[in-house]
């Protein structure tokens, strides 16, 4: 099963982050770990895609943060 869980710090979006668990208690405990303090996140399934898709972004993203370093 693949879940997203987007971290709120008042009205803003701090990160979004997207993972594979065996089961909805298993992905609701990542969810809440994964939550700091003072934050406040929502948690959804996703489909395999929108998961493949979110790591393949972020692994672009991170590409292209360290060339420009």
């Amino acid at each position: 099963m693949y879940y997203q869980v987007r971290i709120w710090k008042g009205d803003n979006l701090k990160r979004e982050i997207v993972y594979n668990a065996d089961n909805d208690i298993q992905g609701i405990q990542m969810a809440s770990a994964s939550t700091p303090d003072g934050c406040r996140s929502t948690f959804e399934e996703v489909t395999k895609e929108i998961y493949e898709k979110s790591i393949q972004d972020n692994i672009q993203q991170e590409v292209k943060e360290t060339t420009e370093s």
